[in-house]
C-alpha cells in the first residue's frame, strides 16, 4: 500500500476510540500497520477489521496501562508480530475524574490518572526506545487544560507532565535519531458525547470558546496532523507541542 507511512509499525494506546481511534485510522490510510491498544478487546477487534479493509495489517491488544508488566508483553508481541515498530502514539488515558477541584478529587482517581498518564507514557517509550532508533517518532497526547487548569488541576498536571517528559526525550533521543512530540486535541469523543447529551447546552458553550466554530474530528482534524509528525514530512521537528483545538487556547 502507497502511502506517507508505507511499511512502518505504528502502536497506539488508547485506540479503541476518540482521539486514539481517529489517529490510528488515519495512521493506517497512509499505509502504517498498527498495533491497536486499549483495555477491551471488542473495540479493538471492530477497529483492526476497518484497518485491514484498507488493505494493511493490525493487531489489537487488550493492555491495562497502567501495569509495566503489561507494557512491556505489548511491545514483545507487537515486534513479534511486525518485527519493527516506526512510531508510539500514546493517546491511552484513564477516564477517572478529569474535572475536579484539587480538594475533592480522591486518592483512586490521583492513582489513576498519574499511573495512567506520565507514568504509562514513559514506559511505553522507554520499552519502545531500542526498536525506534534511528528514525522512530513518538506522539504523545496532552490537553488545553494546561492552559487553564482551574478545576482540571490533576489532569493538568498529568498533561503538563506528559510534555516535559516529551520535551526531555526530544533532547535525549535525538542523537538516537527519535523524534518526540505531543498534540493536544479538541475533538469529538465518547466523554464530551456524552456530556452534550444530559446537557444540550453544552455544545453551544464549547462551541463558542473555539475561533473555528465547531469541535474537531479526530479522524481529519487530528489524525492528519499525528501522521505528519509521524512521517518524514516532519522530520526536522521535535520537542514541540501542538494545539490542535481550533484555536481555543487563545479564548481560554
Amino acid at each position: 500500500m502507497a502511502g506517507l507511512l508505507a511499511g512502518r509499525v505504528a502502536l497506539i494506546t488508547g485506540a479503541a476510540q476518540g482521539s486514539g481511534r481517529g489517529a490510528a485510522l488515519e495512521l493506517a490510510r497512509e499505509g502504517a500497520a498498527c498495533a491497536l491498544v486499549g483495555r477491551r478487546i471488542e473495540p479493538l477487534e471492530t477497529l483492526a477489521r476497518e484497518i485491514e479493509a484498507l488493505g494493511v495489517d493490525a493487531l489489537p491488544l487488550a493492555v491495562d496501562v497502567a501495569h509495566v508488566a503489561e507494557i512491556h508483553r505489548c511491545v514483545a508481541r507487537t515486534l513479534e508480530r511486525f518485527h519493527r515498530l516506526d512510531v508510539l502514539v500514546n493517546a491511552a488515558q484513564s477516564p477517572s475524574m478529569r474535572r475536579a477541584p484539587l480538594l475533592e478529587i480522591s486518592h483512586e482517581d490521583l492513582d489513576a490518572l498519574w499511573k495512567t498518564g506520565p507514568v504509562a507514557t514513559l514506559e511505553f517509550m522507554r520499552a519502545c526506545h531500542p526498536h525506534l532508533q534511528g528514525g522512530g517518532s513518538i506522539v504523545n497526547f496532552g490537553s488545553g487544560a494546561q492552559v487553564a487548569p482551574a478545576e482540571y488541576g490533576v489532569y493538568a498536571g498529568v498533561k503538563a507532565a506528559i510534555a516535559m517528559i516529551t520535551r526531555a526525550a526530544a533532547v535525549e533521543w535525538g542523537p538516537h535519531g527519535i523524534r518526540a512530540n505531543v498534540v493536544a486535541p479538541m475533538v469529538w469523543s465518547p466523554a464530551n458525547e456524552e456530556a452534550m447529551r444530559a446537557d444540550p447546552a453544552l455544545h453551544e458553550r464549547l462551541v463558542s470558546t473555539i475561533p473555528l466554530g465547531r469541535i474537531g474530528d479526530p479522524e481529519k482534524d487530528l489524525g492528519r496532523v499525528v501522521v505528519f509528525l509521524a512521517s518524514d514530512e516532519s522530520r526536522y521537528v521535535t520537542g514541540q507541542q501542538l494545539m490542535v483545538d481550533g484555536g481555543q487556547q487563545f479564548w481560554r
